[in-house]
């Protein structure tokens, strides 16, 4: 009897380790923000908190997690007027890349892409960079703006090595809430 019991236990521990081994890093789910969807690979932090952009206070609000080694986040800021985005992403993008600590060899753009379900999204810039982590370790980061009537979204992911199959539901997998 005890050896059916060690037996039994052995079983449910290797299929335990089994499934663990077999549970993918990624675990896409779509993730609401504003007017949009996107697909975040795990549970995703909230906050909301103002940040001086473009010479002024916005309220920026944010989702976004760790997994697989990358951080991937998402931001949102609703400006008063539409023609306020052209000006904001420009600023955005110089304190990304601040923040970044990305020298400008370091910095490429990359063909933006088309988001066919949604013809009303502009994607204004997307780019490539390697820079530093404030800690000091090399870091590379895709990012992207979009503009929506009011609304600009950053997205972002940061890693050691990006691995396009990791950037791309991101990027390209936002869609309007059902």
């Amino acid at each position: 009897m005890l050896k059916s019991s060690w037996r039994a236990r052995a079983v449910a521990g290797a299929l335990a380790m089994t499934l663990c081994a077999c549970s993918p890093a990624l675990n896409w789910r779509t993730v609401g923000l504003g007017s949009l969807r996107f697909s975040l690979p795990c549970k995703p932090d909230q906050a909301q908190r103002d940040v001086p952009l473009g010479g002024t206070s916005r309220a920026l609000e944010m989702r976004g997690c760790e997994a697989d080694g990358a951080l991937f986040a998402i931001s949102r800021v609703v400006l008063d007027r539409p023609e306020e985005a052209a000006e904001l992403v420009q600023a955005w993008r110089t304190a990304a890349l601040a923040a970044l600590q990305a020298a400008p060899a370091a910095v490429e753009d990359v063909a933006a892409p088309h988001h066919r379900k949604l013809p009303d999204v502009q994607a204004v810039a997307w780019l490539r960079a390697k820079g530093r982590e404030p800690q000091g370790s090399e870091v590379q980061a895709q990012l992207g703006w979009l503009v929506v009537g009011r609304e600009v979204f950053h997205l972002a992911v940061y890693a050691p090595h990006l691995v396009p199959s990791a950037v791309a539901p991101l990027m390209t997998d936002i869609d309007r809430p059902q």
